[in-house]
């Protein structure tokens, strides 16, 4: 036992600098589910540039993602308007637009199912909902896929619109929908990380955006009547035949750059951040704490104990409490100015 004893050391050593050699993979890992019931996933695919195919409920995949609601007759739906007045603008419904699915409306539905070869019986679930998502389209103008690889999108939140340039040059402008105020779209300069065969609430396509605080990305849907309104969860809705065209153009690593407003690295309001907060403006803020030196890590978005020591010691540094927290003064020693 003594004699091997030098060996055993010498393994323990060993082991204990490899534990501590921080790991790296070399490949990003996309999840792949099995069947549209499972909410787990049971094998992963290394990323590439070929579409990966996935199933329509995706609770796992975006949790926080709104799937389409399935409304019976009699029953309320807070979407239900939205569906009366596109079968209205079609001349199929004639009532009163309301959140009651009454016997008129659903009459109406009927008609609409009969008409595009689906099961007549009232009831809007899926086949419905993505019979409502091929309706509406931009594919008129439709353009030819741009002569270049050099293609990147820029997305202004406050035209809701979405531009693919080529070359550096404005190529095609698209109506998108964008997230809600309580669940923005994240502002900042990402990629394309992976292309998605979808369904459902996210259309037919998704393209996944490198955002490392969440899944996001742009997708179809098929609440059209939502395009060019603040209506997702953060992620940039498009028309069906619009990301169908769209994502025949892009690749893997295409750049988008999602942009709040007309004042680079400003806003009219700052929130508070703290421990815990998680979105755009902790990565904006994370960006300029390196930029400034404060930080050497890759903004995340996540506010965790690295960034409330970095704030706390550009607090230390300019006489303020430290508190940790990111204030308006914080802001503007950051040079990310408010305007009042």
């Amino acid at each position: 036992m003594r004699r091997h004893l030098p060996f055993f050391l010498l393994l323990t050593a060993l082991l204990l600098i490899i534990w501590d050699i921080p790991f790296e993979p070399t490949n990003i890992i996309e999840p792949y589910f099995n069947n549209c019931d499972d909410s787990s996933f049971d094998q992963s695919l290394e990323l590439s540039s070929d579409p990966i195919s996935i199933p329509n409920h995706l609770a796992s995949f975006c949790p926080f993602c709104e799937s389409e609601p399935i409304i019976k007759p009699g029953q309320n739906s807070e979407d239900l308007p939205d569906i009366l007045k596109f079968l209205s603008q079609r001349g199929y419904y004639k009532g009163e637009i309301t959140k009651i699915y009454t016997k008129e409306a659903v009459d109406a539905v009927k008609t609409f199912q009969l008409d595009n070869g689906l099961s007549t019986d009232g009831i809007i679930g899926s086949h419905t909902w993505h019979v409502i998502g091929q309706s509406f389209a931009t594919l008129p103008t439709a353009k030819a896929k741009p002569d270049t690889d050099n293609i990147s999108i820029f997305i202004d939140l406050w035209q809701r619109q979405l531009t693919v340039f080529a070359n550096g040059l404005p190529y095609k402008v698209y109506p998108v929908a964008i997230g809600k105020q309580k669940t923005p779209s994240p502002v900042g300069q990402w990629k394309i990380v992976s292309k998605l065969y979808m369904g459902g609430a996210f259309g037919p396509r998704f393209l996944r955006l490198s955002v490392p605080f969440g899944n996001y990305g742009i997708h179809g849907t098929n609440k059209p009547y939502s395009i060019g309104t603040l209506a997702s969860a953060g992620c940039i809705r498009m028309h069906n035949p619009d990301i169908l065209e769209l994502f025949s153009w892009v690749k893997v690593g295409t750049p988008v750059t999602i942009y709040d407003g007309p004042y680079p690295k400003a806003s009219f309001r700052k929130q508070i951040l703290q421990l815990g907060s998680v979105g755009s403006a902790v990565y904006e803020v994370q960006q300029a704490l390196k930029d400034h030196g404060y930080i050497t890590f890759n903004p995340d978005g996540i506010y965790g104990y690295g960034t409330s020591n970095a704030v706390k010691k550009l607090q230390q540094d300019h006489n303020l409490a430290a508190t940790g927290m990111v204030t308006g003064k914080i802001y503007d020693l950051l040079g990310l100015y408010l305007f009042d």
